[in-house]
């Protein structure tokens, strides 16, 4: 494969917090998304997948903790017939996500993810591959060439965290987009580094896209549709949180104030996950 260009950094300063290995999660399913592509879902509730390019294979997101990403490993070598791990693209640099990195980068595989994610992902590859290698990032664009695939990966902007990246298999029609899209699953917007107007910008220019079928960071297989609900529930969140800031609504009366007639909100829709991403 061809790799387009790219920046090695580092080994920084760790900035966001694992899973225990002390509580070791497991691969619950895994499911043929289609031909050469497959996606896993763990314990967690994390997902992970995978393709072929070639000869070689291409990992997206790595579970939370090295337990996980040992059984994840097991999982893709028998649906690969045990072809080498070439890539493993990390969509953002938060511990459920991450957290297995180290034994992929034993495994050989090399680290792609974002600029802004890069700081947090560094002392894993470096501790990993004993300071031998550094990790790949990438500003906007980022495309693999493969005889029998082609691999779009694109940073379009803070959401739901400063550093995510989705990944776009075009000619299948394929995303997979981290937890910037979700599947029967509510946004978690309450990341410190979240951009609520960058993520509904980024769900705008997603939905532009030809896709068919979306690997959610969290939740079930899903089709374009999955973009669309994501982009509504957030859209919704930032307008209902506008709405509170200019009547000055205290945090304490929040779901007080979503109760009331007017908001026009199904009351079963009310859950705690609403208030604190409206909060």
């Amino acid at each position: 494969m061809r790799l387009g260009t790219r920046i090695l950094l580092p080994a920084l300063l760790l900035l966001f917090p694992f899973v225990s290995e002390a509580q070791p999660s497991r691969v619950t399913s895994v499911e043929k998304v289609a031909e050469g592509i497959w996606m896993a879902a763990t314990d967690q509730s994390s997902n992970v997948g995978w393709f072929l390019v070639g000869e070689e294979v291409v990992v997206v997101d790595a579970g939370s903790d090295a337990a996980t990403g040992k059984a994840l490993l097991d999982k893709i070598q028998e649906t690969t017939a045990g072809k080498p791990i070439r890539y493993l693209i990390i969509t953002h640099a938060h511990g459920d996500h991450a957290g297995g990195t180290g034994v992929f980068v034993a495994a050989g595989a090399e680290v792609i993810s974002s600029e802004n994610a890069a700081p947090g992902l560094a002392p894993l590859v470096g501790a990993a591959s004993k300071g031998k290698s550094g990790l790949l990032a990438f500003s906007e664009r980022l495309v693999l060439f493969g005889n029998t695939r082609r691999v779009a990966i694109y940073f379009l902007g803070a959401a739901h965290t400063a550093g995510d990246i989705v990944v776009l298999l075009p000619d299948e029609k394929i995303l997979f987009s981290g937890d910037v899209v979700l599947s029967k699953r509510a946004p978690y917007m309450v990341s410190p580094d979240v951009s609520p107007k960058g993520w509904e910008d980024t769900l705008a220019r997603l939905a532009k896209l030809d896709i068919e079928k979306v690997v959610p960071g969290h939740g079930t297989l899903g089709t374009r549709q999955a973009i669309a609900d994501t982009y509504g529930y957030v859209k919704k969140v930032n307008e209902l949180a506008h709405t509170l800031v200019l009547e000055k609504v205290s945090e304490t009366l929040i779901e007080a104030r979503l109760r009331r007639p007017d908001t026009e909100l199904d009351p079963a829709a009310i859950t705690p996950e609403l208030i604190a991403n409206i909060r």
